[in-house]
């Protein structure tokens, strides 16, 4: 193999390796993005996969207002939910 197909093969496993959680990241920085406008103070790197997916769905879904915060802070649990907020 020369050189040139040496520095190709190691720049694509590189590119393979960082791509392994390309879409995790993805989505983890468009929650963190967008989900400050409707809940403050949730550190999103503490959020599961599941609760991330969720909660994509719910700032994209038909939901308005009091409504989409409420979804969204049950999504998120913890001391963001109803509960939470008494108990806590």
């Amino acid at each position: 193999m020369t050189r040139l197909g040496i520095a190709a093969l190691i720049a694509t496993l590189a590119s393979v390796a960082q791509a392994g959680n390309a879409p995790e990241n993805q989505l983890r920085a468009l929650v963190a993005k967008e989900l400050p406008s409707y809940v403050q103070g949730v550190d999103v790197s503490t959020l599961s996969q599941h609760q991330l997916a969720n909660i994509y769905s719910i700032l994209h879904g038909p939901y308005r207002g009091q409504e989409k915060k409420a979804l969204l802070r049950s999504a998120i649990g913890g001391p963001y939910t109803l509960r939470g907020l008494f108990l806590n």
